[in-house]
């Protein structure tokens, strides 16, 4: 049997499950949990791998031995040799509309499968996936589909994903009760909740993106119940030293999972071994605060500058040697390690973070000073002198974009969620529809010159999205009933990259656009104005900044920045455009 490969980010790592190996491995399913006699602060599981020749030729099981939270390096459908990855299965990638609400889901058995007639075959290497053994015992969540088909699911790999995004919180809610977890993740609030909020302080532990995840843990009786039942599982089963773990979803409503994965049963059913992206639970406003820890005593109050928990590695060296042996030292250095980037489908939650006002306090954090640990551990500290140091791994998450100008209109939505006392008003606007609150905006479309007007050809040409097709380009107007201010902003829609032999974009793509921000003297003027602007941005070929000093008002143009800290596609692109008329983020808090 050959399957097909993709280059994948290169990663080296030398735990105990693959240092050893001699042969080309790719790791193939996820088998049962149980107790790590010797490194007590994280479960170990059994994986299974087969080896995989240089032809791609797959060949026999061999089942190994790792901790759970060496999970997410260890994908499903990755290749490893001699300790490094740099390519995976090229696994079929799909999207699914699911419900995660009671009644839209299962947890089955692969013997459930078998029993009511289900195949495991797949056209995708032309076998079964797994072998009609026992020996891959596990259990999956399975999701009804509008279609009436079904789509399955490890538990193990949604709890490894869908559970926050660093491997702390995993490796928590798999190892201590309720009220270690507490003492674990989560630190006193600093301040009563407010109605419709949903504050929330935990250790630095675990990463910034986990505050959704535990803010349900804490407000959501369902989102509670689901993360204990981990543990639990632990504590009633008969065999404690070979564990099937259940991982249930644990917020409710419909939304969208995209997976990686091969077709079954004829088609009916389709197994997602990776998941890739998954949408947020909706809810209220989430209020983050990390704790930040310090190596020395305080002194000077509440607004005496932190330092940093322990030594960081700023370069990750290029073989990472996990050990899940030992635990780490007290005090030791920690390693911060990305594995596969996570998407956020659809609309992200609201989430704010707690600023501080610091008052004429001099920053001496300093910069993290490495230190010389070789063997590192995801484990929790325990005593000195091993020299091992600690390694955090999470998932970066990445947004998905639909589109530039849709993205603007979401991330006016988004920051009007977040700040609905200030941001009162979002709506678009046509000439046709008005101002319009409906959550699909339509765009104004440029009048085409006429034949006789005297015109560049290349002004012409710029009016259509598509010269080709003569499809005009599109505008998107939107009112923003911000504060005490009335703003409009206005953006032109891009023409796609064009694809160059071989499918790949372009290496030059089209050009970007200014966006327009302007506020009116008087309502009353703003349809003519917009009529002018929509008429002379087409000899201007976009350049919005050549017709700012027209406007009966204020106008200004303003850039597209992107951020790190985005929570959203284009939020820092909507904050410019405030910053414009002198409104910051912190005026809307």
């Amino acid at each position: 049997m050959t399957v097909s490969l993709k280059q994948s980010r290169t990663f080296s790592f030398r735990d105990g499950t693959l240092k050893d190996e001699a042969e080309r491995l790719v790791v193939w399913w996820y088998g049962p949990i149980f107790k790590n006699n010797r490194l007590r602060s994280v479960p170990k599981i059994h994986i299974f791998l087969r080896t995989i020749d240089h032809e791609n030729n797959l060949g026999g099981v061999m089942r190994r031995e790792t901790v759970l939270t060496h999970l997410g390096l260890l994908r499903i459908g990755s290749v490893w040799e001699k300790g490094v990855s740099s390519s995976r299965i090229a696994y079929e990638e799909r999207k699914f509309s699911v419900s995660f609400s009671p009644g839209g889901w299962r947890i089955v058995t692969l013997d459930d499968l078998r029993q009511s007639g289900r195949s495991l075959y797949t056209t995708f290497h032309d076998s079964n996936y797994l072998p009609q053994k026992n020996q891959h015992k596990t259990y999956l969540i399975e999701f009804d589909l509008p279609d009436g088909k079904h789509l399955l699911i490890p538990c193990t790999e949604f709890f490894i994903r869908v559970y926050g995004r660093s491997s702390e919180i995993k490796r928590v809610l798999a190892t201590y009760s309720w009220e270690e977890v507490k003492k674990r993740l989560y630190r006193p609030l600093d301040a009563p909740v407010s109605p419709g909020t949903w504050p929330v302080k935990f250790t630095y532990h675990v990463h910034r993106h986990d505050a959704i995840l535990l803010a349900h843990m804490l407000y959501d009786p369902y989102a509670k119940r689901a993360a204990k039942y981990i543990y639990s599982q632990f504590e009633t089963s008969s065999t404690p030293d070979e564990m099937l773990l259940k991982a249930t979803p644990w917020f409710q409503g419909s939304g969208e999972i995209s997976v990686s994965g091969v077709p079954i049963d004829g088609g009916n059913t389709f197994l997602g071994l990776q998941i890739l992206g998954c949408t947020q639970p909706d809810g209220a406003t989430i209020h983050r605060e990390r704790e930040k820890s310090t190596t020395v005593p305080a002194t000077d109050g509440d607004d005496a500058p932190t330092q940093f928990p322990y030594h960081q590695l700023q370069d990750i060296p290029d073989v990472i040697d996990l050990t899940d042996d030992e635990e780490p030292d007290h005090g030791s250095s920690w390693l911060d390690l990305p594995e596969d980037e996570f998407v956020i489908l659809g609309k992200p939650r609201a989430v704010l973070d707690k600023r501080y006002t610091r008052k004429n306090v001099p920053d001496t954090r300093g910069v993290p000073v490495p230190g010389d640990e070789t063997i590192f551990s995801t484990g929790e500290p325990h005593g000195s002198g091993k020299g091992v140091g600690q390694a955090s791994i999470h998932a970066p998450i990445t947004l998905e974009s639909q589109g530039f100008l849709r993205d603007m209109w979401n991330a006016l939505l988004y920051l009007q969620s977040a700040y609905p006392a200030t941001i009162r008003g979002v709506s678009w606007f046509t000439f046709e529809d008005g101002f319009s609150t409906s959550p699909d905006p339509r765009l104004i479309s440029l009048e085409p010159f006429e034949i006789d007007e005297e015109v560049k050809t290349t002004v012409a040409n710029w009016v259509y999205v598509d010269t080709q097709t003569k499809v005009p380009r599109g505008v998107l107007v939107i009112r923003v009933h911000v504060l005490d201010q009335t703003l409009y902003l206005m953006e032109i829609q891009r023409r796609p990259p064009k694809p160059r032999a071989g499918g790949s974009e372009e290496a030059s793509k089209p050009p970007s656009y200014k966006g327009l921000v302007f506020t009116l003297s008087h309502q009353g003027s703003f349809e003519q104005w917009l009529r002018q602007v929509l008429s002379n941005v087409r000899h201007v070929e976009g350049v919005v900044q050549k017709l700012v000093r027209h406007c009966p008002g204020f106008a200004d143009t303003f850039k597209h920045p992107k951020s790190k800290k985005e929570q959203i596609p284009c939020e820092a692109s909507v904050l410019n455009a405030f910053s414009k008329v002198s409104i910051g983020r912190s005026d809307l808090a």
